[in-house]
């Protein structure tokens, strides 16, 4: 990520992991539970910030954060979100301004997570490992001790997402750079390197799965200033990508939510206008709405009642 991978190398320089305290504690306002609520978190700022949706109203800033990144949802509307300096993930119900639980990573320094919809599993995609290259992290009911999984090939892990079968896809690089897409199959105990083609991923960002594709960002499309998404059909070990998406007016976006038609997420590094959030129309990329206000935006994810979510 252009804008997290460049803090998790100076936490690893400049403090070893057991340097790195523990928090004990990545949505209590009544009038926010019963509609969707977008969360960003804010790496730089240390918070994460939520919205209302579609409005973009700000709603609340959960605050006590050290570096707050990638964030997942699960069944039950539920945002967990990857604190990499604390190494920590902390899960919070809709609405709720204090987490209802929380995870320790003791094996690296957490960037993203997904939820597996099959059973409820918590995946936890490590940027940088304690030791070796980069893993996965699988908390069984996300809870308790974590199985890890690696990639021989893949030296960093980004973002992760479940399909609808409980196969998990992960994007990452190689030693040299190189954009690299995993995954790990339902049952299998590695993970193994996916035959991506029809694009080159300079900069890799948000991994979603949605009505049968795998969408991947892109935050420096065809190598510019400008972010973008792939919509790809997987087949066995094989991705190809159908379409590009283009978000209109964006710089750095680095993960997106995508809910009732539209995509949600940290827009930032524009010399056009102010860091924030935009909302763009899916799957037209158009932009329909911004606010500003956030430093380094990174993570995002819908948190609320699943009766009300796609």
């Amino acid at each position: 990520m252009r804008i997290a991978f460049g803090l998790v190398l100076l936490l690893t320089a400049c403090a070893a992991p057991a340097a790195l305290a523990p928090r004990t504690a990545g949505a209590t306002a009544p009038s926010t539970t019963s509609a969707q609520l977008l969360y960003v978190s804010d790496v730089e700022g240390s918070v994460v910030d939520v919205y209302s949706v579609p409005t973009l109203k700000l709603v609340r800033k959960l605050k006590g954060f050290f570096q707050p990144q990638g964030e997942c949802t699960n069944a039950a509307g539920d945002v967990w979100i990857a604190d990499t300096g604390y190494q920590q993930l902390f899960e919070y119900a809709p609405g709720a301004g204090k987490p209802m639980a929380t995870l320790d990573d003791y094996l690296g320094y957490p960037g993203s997570c997904a939820v597996n919809p099959v059973n409820g599993d918590l995946a936890v995609t490590n940027e940088v490992a304690n030791s070796g290259s980069a893993q996965v992290l699988i908390y069984k009911n996300a809870s308790g001790t974590p199985q890890a999984f690696r990639d021989k090939d893949q030296e960093t892990d980004y973002f992760a997402a479940y399909d609808d079968a409980g196969n998990l896809y992960v994007t990452g690089e190689t030693i040299k750079r190189a954009f690299l897409l995993s995954w790990l199959r339902a049952g299998a105990k590695t993970l193994s390197t996916i035959k991506f083609s029809g694009a080159t991923i300079h900069e890799a960002g948000v991994a979603l799965w949605n009505d049968g594709d795998l969408i991947l960002g892109d935050q420096a499309c065809n190598g510019g200033k400008t972010s973008c998404l792939y919509v790809a059909t997987v087949s066995g070990d094989t991705a190809g990508v159908q379409r590009t998406i283009a978000l209109a007016d964006s710089c750095d976006v680095v993960q997106v939510a995508l809910y009732d038609g539209a995509l949600y997420g940290g827009n930032s590094e524009c010399a056009k206008h102010k860091t924030g959030v935009d909302s763009w129309s899916y799957p037209g990329g158009e932009r329909e709405s911004a606010v500003t206000g956030l430093h380094a935006p990174v993570g995002a994810a819908i948190g609320g009642p699943p009766t009300e979510r796609l």
